[in-house]
């Protein structure tokens, strides 16, 4: 829709309806230390490095509190493998821990792809969970064990107090 610029002061209002990527994280309310953030995504659009600035980083030094992984959608795959990785890449596209929130042993296919783990909540057990992310943020990476995921959909609730 419209953008308009009639400030002078580089604010632009947005006019019409306005589509929303939820891949790319959003924290909740709290007033506490605890800040919880919340990833929702498709087997097809899975958060990973971006170009964007639009995806929510872990601060540097953060401590991890909690890591889980809601099934929405069984997760499908034509080899029949569907594990996930989930872990953190620093701005740059550099790892952090590939599987430092969630490994494949936590993801395993056996427990995402039956219509009777919709609603399952898996725990994150990766080496960052319990643990300081590093001296540099982080961003949300999951990745598929295969290139031929054919359906799923999920959400990643990350619970990290700062330094």
């Amino acid at each position: 829709m419209a953008y308009e610029n009639n400030a002078g002061l580089g604010v632009l209002n947005h006019y019409g309806p306005r589509e929303t990527t939820k891949k790319y994280g959003g924290e909740y309310g709290t007033k506490t230390s605890v800040k919880t953030v919340e990833w929702e995504f498709t087997y097809d659009d899975l958060p990973g490095e971006s170009t964007s600035a639009l995806e929510y980083s872990i601060p540097a030094n953060a401590r991890i509190l909690s890591a889980k992984f809601i099934v929405d959608s069984p997760w499908t795959s034509t080899s029949g493998t569907t594990d996930l990785l989930v872990g953190l890449n620093d701005k740059d596209g550099n790892v952090i821990d590939a599987d430092g929130l969630l490994t494949a042993v936590n993801l395993v296919d056996t427990a995402i792809e039956d219509a009777a783990d919709v609603g399952t909540v898996v725990d994150g057990t990766g080496a960052l969970v319990g643990a300081s992310i590093g001296a540099v943020a982080g961003e949300v990476v999951i990745a598929p064990n295969v290139d031929d995921l054919t359906a799923g959909a999920g959400r990643l609730i990350v619970e990290y107090t700062k330094a």
